[in-house]
């Protein structure tokens, strides 16, 4: 029997990476999960890669109504992973606002509705990890939006975990570093795409560990959120020591 036998977790941003990997992780882990993102064909293939009964849902999170309809038919949510959302990087004199505001809506605004609809369908014991990200804390050029958001997502995640403590429901926030897939890996060493410099010369610079994470580095804290009922409140940053430095 696995850890989360029995257990219904929702996963959003679950068509990919780390969404992807932690879905995988806790249907191995006995879980159903149900997995939201906004495209079909990648989320279809996500749910053949989890397998055991994963079920997957075309939602955008910016859009609260499809949030709603997302979890209108759920009894129960014991687990709820909210990955899904984008990043905006650009000079704040040179950014247009609206991608800024459209930031807010899909990495905010995406788990606030998120929150709103699965905290009623949650029995006591339930697990909530909100995904923000170290820009929170560590400076990076051109990411004035990004940080915002990671510092709303880490204020917010603290402050569930206070309010929804005498039900029993934990909430804690998953906080990646540079988190990079197979292809961004391939891409790396081979110097392809526009940011492979940028991402050579965080990883030489910036992380202790002079490496950069995979989700399944993500996917074991998730894990660690999901099973210790003592954790709660925390921001967890997975990031091979960048913020330490």
């Amino acid at each position: 029997m696995g850890a989360l036998e029995g257990k219904v977790a929702v996963i959003t941003g679950g068509s990919s990476n780390i969404g992807l990997g932690i879905g995988r992780r806790f249907a191995a882990e006995g879980a159903k999960v149900i997995l939201a993102a906004r495209g079909r064909e990648r989320l279809e293939e996500a749910v053949k890669l989890v397998g055991h009964g994963a079920q997957g849902v075309v939602t955008d999170v910016a859009d609260e109504a499809q949030v709603r309809a997302l979890f209108a038919p759920l009894p129960r949510v014991d687990l709820l992973v909210t990955c899904a959302g984008g990043w905006v990087f650009g000079a704040i004199d040179e950014v247009p606002p609206p991608q800024w505001v459209g930031l807010f809506a899909g990495r905010f605004f995406g788990q606030v509705y998120a929150c709103h609809y699965a905290v009623p369908k949650m029995p006591a014991g339930g697990c909530i990890m909100l995904c923000s990200g170290i820009a929170a804390k560590a400076g990076i050029t051109h990411y004035a939006g990004g940080s915002a958001v990671c510092g709303a997502v880490n204020s917010m995640g603290r402050q569930l975990a206070i309010e929804l403590a005498p039900r029993n429901i934990r909430v804690n926030v998953l906080s990646p570093g540079l988190i990079m897939s197979e292809q961004d890996q391939a891409d790396l060493a081979a110097m392809r795409g526009p940011d492979a410099p940028i991402r050579a010369q965080m990883i030489a610079t910036r992380i202790p560990m002079k490496r950069a994470g995979e989700a399944e580095d993500m996917v074991k804290a998730a894990m660690f959120l999901a099973t210790c009922d003592y954790a709660t409140g925390m921001v967890m940053d997975v990031d091979g020591g960048w913020t330490s430095v």
